[in-house]
Parts: C-alpha cells; sequence; structure tokens
C-alpha cells in the first residue's frame, strides 16, 4: 500500500514537471519576443541605459529611424522619411508604436563582437544596438503618400507568395520628429492621424464584398454559364428601391458581366439563392471576426448575417452595405490568397536583424499562416477579377505595360448617399511574380472612384 503511494506521487511529480517543461519551452519559442517587447517591461528600459537604439531600414537599404546625439550627448529619435512611414515604423515618443514597438528589445540589444564591446566599455560609451532590415520599398511607400495627398485612407500592397509588406500607408499621418512639440494638437485632431487605418480602419466594403458573394454562390455549384440577369436599374425590397450606382441599368448580364460591372441587382439576386447561414460560414473561413496574423496592432473585420434578418438588410449585405466591417490589410491578405494559389502567408515586415557592423544575427523565412481556398477555386476567380480590369469598373488600369491587373472595385456609402468610401482591392502581376493591393479613400463623393486613380498612380511606379 505504502509503494502505491509512493508510485502515484512519483507519477504526479513527474506529470507536474512535463507539463511546466512544456510550458516553459512554448514561453521560450512563442511568447518570450512578446513579453520582452511588452511597453510595461522594465528590462528594456534598462538596455537603454547600455545601448544605443539600433537603426530601421528599408529594404533598399535607406534609413528609416536612427538615433542621434546632440551637442549635449542627449539622444533623440530620428526620422530622415518625415511622416512618409510614420505609422508602419512607427515613433518612441509618448509610449511606442508600429515596428518601433514590436521590435523594441531587438533594437536595444546589441550582438557586436566581445572585442568591440571591450573597446567601447574602455571608452566609456554605450554599445551599438542591433539593427533591423525591413520589407518595406522606400520609392513605393512615397508613391503611394503622393497618390493619397489629397484623401483620408490607406494603402496596402504584399508580395502574395512571401507575405512580405512593401507599401503600408496611412492618411492622415503625422511627422514623428515633431511628435513630442504638437502632440496636444495631432493627439486632439479629429480625423485622427495617429491612428493606422491600414490595420485598424474598419470600412464598410461596399462591393469589394460581391467577392465574398461570387465565391460561396460558385462553391454552392453555381455556374457562369447557366446565370443570367436582366438589370432595370433597380430593384424593390421591402418596399424600398435599391439601385445600381447612379441608377445605371446594365441590361442582360451573365455572371461575368454582373460582377465586372458590378451589378447590384444580380448580386441580390445571387445572394437570395444561396443556402441559410452559407455566407457566414466562408466569411468565417475569410477571416472575418477572427484574428489575423500580424504583429502590429488591428481591428478585427466583422460580419454577422442572421438566418432571421429583415430581407432588406440581407439584400444590402449581399452586395456590401449591410453590417459588415473590414480592415484594408485584410482585403490585401485574401487578395493574396487568390494570388497564391488559395494560401495566406503571415504578413512580413522585418526580413532579419543584423548587429552594428552588418551582421546577420537573425533571419525570417516566409511562412504559410492558412488556406482559405482550394487551388482550384483560387484559378476560378482569376477570371472575374481580370474582367473587371479588362472591360469593367476598373477599366483604367488595364493600360499598363508590364503589369497585369486584376481586381474589384466598392463605393460603400457612409453619409445618405453623400459620402462614400472608394475601394480597390486585387493584385498584379509583374515579371512573374503576384503582389495584392488594397485602397480606401474615406468620404469622398458618392459619384467618383478615386481609388483607381490612386492604384493607377502607384502601380505607375512600377510599369
Amino acid at each position: 500500500m505504502e509503494n502505491k503511494s509512493i508510485m502515484r506521487a512519483t507519477y504526479i511529480f513527474v506529470g507536474l514537471f512535463l507539463i511546466m517543461a512544456v510550458y516553459f519551452s512554448y514561453y521560450l519559442g512563442m511568447k518570450s519576443d512578446e513579453q520582452m517587447n511588452n511597453s510595461y517591461n522594465k528590462l528594456t528600459g534598462k538596455l537603454g541605459e547600455t545601448t544605443v537604439r539600433g537603426k530601421i531600414y528599408s529594404s533598399d537599404g535607406k534609413v528609416l529611424a536612427e538615433t542621434v546625439t546632440d551637442d549635449d550627448g542627449r539622444e533623440r529619435r530620428s526620422y530622415p522619411y518625415n511622416e512618409l512611414f510614420c505609422h508602419v515604423v512607427g515613433t518612441t515618443a509618448y509610449g511606442q508604436s508600429g515596428l518601433e514597438a514590436v521590435y523594441d528589445y531587438q533594437l536595444l540589444m546589441s550582438d557586436s563582437s566581445w572585442v568591440s564591446k571591450l573597446f567601447t566599455d574602455l571608452k566609456g560609451k554605450k554599445y551599438e544596438g542591433n539593427n533591423i532590415i525591413t520589407t518595406l520599398d522606400t520609392e513605393l511607400q512615397k508613391a503611394a503618400f503622393d497618390a493619397m495627398s489629397d484623401y483620408k485612407g490607406a494603402v496596402v500592397i504584399m508580395e502574395a507568395d512571401t507575405g512580405k509588406v512593401i507599401t503600408m500607408m496611412s492618411n492622415p499621418s503625422y511627422n514623428p520628429n515633431t511628435l513630442r512639440e504638437q502632440w496636444d494638437t495631432i493627439s486632439a485632431d479629429k480625423t485622427s492621424p495617429l491612428v493606422n487605418r491600414a490595420t485598424m480602419g474598419l470600412y464598410t466594403p461596399g462591393s469589394i464584398f460581391k467577392l465574398f458573394t461570387l465565391e460561396e454562390y460558385l462553391e454552392e455549384g453555381g455556374q457562369s454559364t447557366d446565370y443570367i440577369f436582366n438589370c432595370t436599374g433597380a430593384v424593390q425590397i421591402s418596399g424600398k428601391n435599391i439601385s445600381c450606382a447612379n441608377g445605371h441599368s446594365h441590361g442582360t448580364v451573365d455572371l461575368t458581366g454582373s460582377f465586372s460591372n458590378s451589378c447590384n441587382g444580380s448580386f441580390i439576386n445571387i445572394g437570395s439563392s444561396l443556402k441559410n447561414g452559407s455566407l457566414k460560414k466562408l466569411c468565417d473561413r475569410m477571416l472575418f471576426n477572427s484574428h489575423l496574423p500580424i504583429k502590429l496592432p488591428y481591428n478585427k473585420s466583422s460580419f454577422s448575417l442572421a438566418d432571421d434578418a429583415d430581407d432588406f438588410l440581407k439584400a444590402q449585405t449581399y452586395f456590401g452595405q449591410g453590417e459588415t466591417l473590414c480592415t484594408p490589410v485584410h482585403m490585401a491578405l485574401i487578395c493574396s490568397a487568390i494570388a497564391n494559389d488559395g494560401v495566406i502567408m503571415e504578413p512580413m515586415f522585418v526580413e532579419r536583424i543584423e548587429n552594428a557592423y552588418g551582421k546577420t544575427v537573425e533571419s525570417f523565412e516566409p511562412k504559410e499562416y492558412k488556406t482559405i481556398f482550394s487551388k482550384v477555386q483560387a484559378e476560378n476567380l482569376k477570371p472575374y477579377l481580370r474582367s473587371v480590369v479588362e472591360k469593367g469598373t476598373a477599366i483604367r488600369l488595364n493600360d499598363f505595360k508590364n503589369l497585369t491587373v486584376y481586381g474589384k472595385t466598392g463605393t460603400a456609402q457612409t453619409d445618405n448617399g453623400n459620402k462614400s468610401n472608394s475601394w480597390f482591392i486585387g493584385f498584379f502581376e509583374k515579371d512573374g511574380k503576384s503582389y495584392s493591393i488594397a485602397v480606401v479613400c474615406e468620404d469622398v463623393p458618392g459619384n467618383v472612384s478615386p481609388s483607381i486613380t490612386v492604384t493607377k498612380d502607384i502601380l505607375k511606379t512600377l510599369d
């Protein structure tokens, strides 16, 4: 009996030991960076006393952030491109944001050789911190910044097969070099220049949501060859009129024409044929209402449509009004999956970490996150997205010499029809590589589509 008690106690202690070992392994492998970069971690503050914060570089070798010292020996963080990268690179003023926050610990670590550290100690100076090399492209970022100068909104461009984020900008912006001096003004600004709209902005999708309605229709066995709809410019639902853009009548349209011309009436018809609850299940698979694999702060896109919702709400939801909200980075991820055989890659902002002398300390490889389409499903969507550019609402993007563009436009009413959000989402191909893009322009007149102009101005840089 005594031996059984001893064995039982032994098993319990061994079990507890194994549980602790697994937890510590998980913590070191998955949570250690998160804890080290936590703004409440006092260790990082101590590191700042002995180490000069490292530099942040673009993928093309330009300095995006560095620590400079004035004549009195006081350190300050400098951002050579002023507001150009303010949201994605972030700042160390008034707390930390962007990549400055995500890689805070790495920037304050010094992996210089012991010899260089010895000489630094003898001189009574601080160690040089590690540098991070980002995936961001300065030329394309500037093109996005210039193209968006007249609009509030955001731009995200990603390399589809790697997840590398090469452009992420948000407007209005701010100058991180003068944030401390202008904090009271900027923090009180009602246009919210401190918010990274690319990841935090929640927008009604408008007609870009027709991509999801189309996908569900195809998954339920709908065939493009069998579908015909006669558009008269408006349909009546529950006694209320729902019009196509500007009341335009598209006449007789097939499935491709419905998508390329963004026919609201046709997509109400398509949506009403779907199984109850099916669109909600599809949107859950498409990462609405769920975690995104991104290290920067973000808001979740949201979709809800109850089976017993009234017909008018259902109809609005099918073509992207309703109660649906989404972020630009989420839409860029969806389009990257279509371009990448259905696979979403984890967004990459940093390619590698180097010490102060250029030696690689750590490099990061592309990682698959989730498959949301089969390869066949992704291929089936491409002709529809291409038709929008070849003969539909984004035909202005069809005259590039070296780029092939796929996409979907959207106009989402935000102010009783007087103001709208203008969207373009999709991907483009250049030299055998595919890049997803999401552009949104806020609060523009309902009869214009500046997102197309913005997209064209950005892509001119690559053509």
